[in-house]
């Protein structure tokens, strides 16, 4: 019966989408790749037979997600087409402005300004339909054009918006910082869940950032000192997230020094003590990256988290020596009211299941202080291209014996190990050693450019329950090895 040029021209590749909202392909439209186009099931089912055809044109649901490719062009007709055979429903926009890595010519590849304009002026008349929002570019003009499009004053409110994330990364280019701080959707988003903005900044006084008390995933990176939140702007965001769950600062964070981060009262408040610790109840995951030793340390005392069970640690030797940082980590945790006199008080590090370090620069007796800490720890994220040979040294010889000749375990409870930057042969000592003392570990996860080779693998694949390569990416995709096949 033929096929629609529609259809035709919604090809599309496999992308791997870390949002739970949106699915993992993207369209490619004016792909020049020779390969057959991968099919969506959408574009199959409608080619089976004309009723078929019917029934997924009368469906809705099939067509709800939009992602737009660099080398896409106006006037965007598969945008149109899926925004109109959508219907009412919601929609999840992944819109990416970067051509990739072995493109010939990225500027030519790259839309324009003008594009991504004629782009945003067939999508903001949905926002009320919006799910999910996901930008990436590495020109800024091009967040720029997105960040003018949304706050125009007659732009509807986001009232169905769960997913904000706006990307802008490119190391050519210093963070961007202008004067305007835009106000989004007029200022309302009641429902986001996720927000993420790196390299993006904007007003942090507006009421669906002041007050998201749905908002469960806060990413902030990469902003520069003018353009961060000032520590009242922060603060109010904090408390306004009772659900939050993620925090992520990524060399972003308040403004100012410590001795800035103070409230002046207020006669005509009555909540309570501004300046007390900010309460995260529910917060299970934190991350930290470049940041000095007396901001991220300044910061951990300003927060409540009894909840948090992951760690994540970023800093890179240009920042100082990160010991008196692992020393206050090991300290009691902040509280807010007195501990009964039968508990004692208790590190942040002590109830931490998982904790990742890829970056933090110390000595080796700051490694040994904290690893006594991490009774509770499950599993152990290292980056040794980053790190002293201690992080694996210390693993090899969890027994250690005190001075009063107590026997303390160091990680009893480590279970699961993800390493990068190491051999084969350490990864095998640290297994034997684990196994000799009474410990072993369960699983083993490796980064593929490790110098691991085929007896290594089969060696470890013997001695732990599950191995696996994993690529060095924040997607940490992981080739199972359980059963000997890549």
């Amino acid at each position: 019966m033929g096929t629609s040029d529609d259809d035709i021209d919604m090809t599309v590749t496999h992308e791997e989408d870390t949002n739970e909202e949106t699915s993992s392909v993207r369209v490619m439209t004016g792909s020049s790749d020779t390969s057959p186009p991968w099919l969506p099931f959408q574009i199959v089912v409608s080619h089976v037979c004309r009723r078929w055809r019917s029934v997924a044109f009368s469906t809705p649901s099939l067509w709800t997600y939009i992602a737009v490719s660099p080398e896409a062009r106006p006037p965007y007709r598969h945008v149109s087409i899926l925004l109109e055979r959508s219907k009412s429903l919601p929609i999840d926009i992944f819109i990416d402005c970067e051509p990739d890595e072995d493109s010939v010519s990225k500027d030519e590849d790259r839309p324009s300004e003008a594009d991504v304009k004629s782009l945003f002026a067939l999508l903001i008349p949905h926002v009320h339909r919006w799910r999910s929002m996901h930008v990436e570019a590495s020109s800024y003009k091009h967040v720029y054009a997105f960040l003018t499009a949304v706050s125009d004053p007659s732009v509807a409110l986001a009232s169905q918006l769960r997913t904000l994330r706006l990307y802008h990364c490119d190391d050519e280019e210093e963070f961007a910082s202008f004067a305007k701080h835009f106000t989004l959707f007029g200022g309302s988003a009641p429902s986001l869940k996720w927000l993420a903005l790196s390299g993006v900044h904007v007003d942090w006084s507006q009421g669906w950032l002041a007050s998201a008390s749905n908002l469960v995933t806060l990413e902030l990176a990469y902003h520069t000192e003018d353009v961060r939140p000032s520590w009242t702007a922060f603060t109010t965001i904090l408390r306004g997230a009772p659900a939050l769950e993620t925090l992520i600062l990524y060399l972003s964070g308040p403004s100012g020094d410590l001795a800035q981060w103070v409230i002046e009262p207020n006669p005509a408040h009555t909540g309570g003590d501004l300046n007390a610790p900010i309460q995260l109840l529910k917060l299970t995951d934190l991350d930290l990256a470049l940041h000095s030793p007396t901001y991220a340390s300044g910061l951990l005392r300003k927060l409540y988290i009894p909840a948090l069970k992951g760690l994540t640690l970023h800093f890179a030797s240009e920042d100082g020596d990160y010991t008196e940082f692992v020393n206050h980590l090991v300290e009691p945790a902040t509280t807010i009211d007195p501990l009964p006199a039968h508990k004692q008080p208790r590190s942040l590090l002590s109830g931490l299941e998982r904790l990742k370090i890829s970056g933090l620069p110390c000595a080796y007796q700051g490694v040994r202080t904290l690893y006594s800490e991490l009774e509770s720890l499950i599993t152990l994220d290292v980056s040794m291209s980053y790190l002293s040979d201690a992080f694996l040294d210390l693993l090899c010889n969890p027994r250690r014996i005190s001075c009063t000749e107590h026997t303390f375990i160091q990680l009893p409870r480590l279970e699961t190990l993800w390493v990068s930057g190491t051999s084969g042969d350490r990864i095998r000592e640290v297994v034997r050693h684990r196994r000799a003392a009474g410990f072993p570990l369960k699983s083993i996860y490796v980064e593929e450019s490790c110098d691991v080779d085929d007896d290594d693998v089969e060696w470890i694949e013997d001695n732990v329950e599950i191995f696996g390569f994993f690529e060095g990416s924040d997607d940490e995709d992981v080739v199972d090895l359980e059963d000997g096949n890549e």
